[in-house]
């Protein structure tokens, strides 16, 4: 699969909150992240909030409400 860089202006990872900030994943997988900067090529917006949570990337507005059976197989997760 591709790696894909996501932008948002709200970004927590493991519960630490980051505006304006860069996503690179690969899998629905963090492999880095950084503050947006400047405008980059090939980089998707999303006005929802990313949550990064032990390495596993959600939408804020899919995330699963616990840490269920539902989170271990990826529902709510990008697609």
């Amino acid at each position: 699969m591709a790696m894909r860089r996501i932008a948002a202006s709200r970004v927590y990872i493991n519960g630490k909150e980051f505006h304006n900030h860069v996503v690179e994943l690969l899998d629905n997988h963090l492999l880095r992240h950084y503050p947006l900067t400047e405008e980059l090529p090939m980089t998707e917006w999303l006005p929802d909030p990313i949550i990064i949570r032990d390495g596993q990337a959600f939408i804020a507005q899919n995330l699963p409400k616990s840490n269920s059976e539902s989170s271990k197989n990826g529902n709510g997760s990008f697609s």
